[in-house]
């Protein structure tokens, strides 16, 4: 649970690999997920790693899809484990504007009450800091997106 986490630290370097990666596929016209993991001290929670689980992009007529398949999710969850570390923040792209579609809200990579999924907009041309950006906590068994000022509360992104 991560429902009592009052702020997220995530150091620059993520933040910036995050932003190179889903530019990157975008540019070929794909989405992107890359996962964030980590660890708790207290309220806070400090995001140590980077994860872009192998993936599969598709176009398809009703629109772009990602797809993580479940061996790639074991081999994620056994590193965590290994590693001491936890998942809590899930991040991936949109072509257009950012939001939280059926799919996005049925399958989840982050499914703990607390969790976060960040959608950036435009393939991440502007970045997690452009406008746009959406952000989503799972409370109560479904997303909620959260205000941008919340958001920019909750999020402390490190130089």
């Amino acid at each position: 649970m991560l429902g009592h986490i009052t702020q997220f630290r995530v150091p620059a370097t993520i933040a910036a690999d995050t932003d190179a990666t889903l530019q990157r596929v975008g540019r070929d016209g794909n989405e992107c997920f890359v996962l964030w993991s980590g660890v708790r001290h207290g309220t806070e929670f400090r995001v140590q790693t980077l994860h872009r689980p192998r993936q599969t992009a598709y176009k398809l007529p009703t629109g772009l899809l990602v797809r993580v398949d479940a061996d790639e999710l074991h081999r994620l969850n056994i590193w965590m484990y290994k590693n001491g570390e936890e998942l809590a923040v899930q991040v991936h792209s949109h072509p257009t504007e950012a939001f939280h579609s059926d799919t996005d809200d049925m399958y989840p990579m982050v499914a703990v009450e607390g969790g976060i999924s960040i959608v950036v907009p435009y393939f991440a041309r502007s970045g997690l800091m452009g406008p746009g950006v959406a952000y989503f906590r799972l409370d109560g068994g479904g997303w909620q997106e959260l205000e941008t000022s919340c958001a920019l509360d909750l999020f402390h992104f490190e130089k």
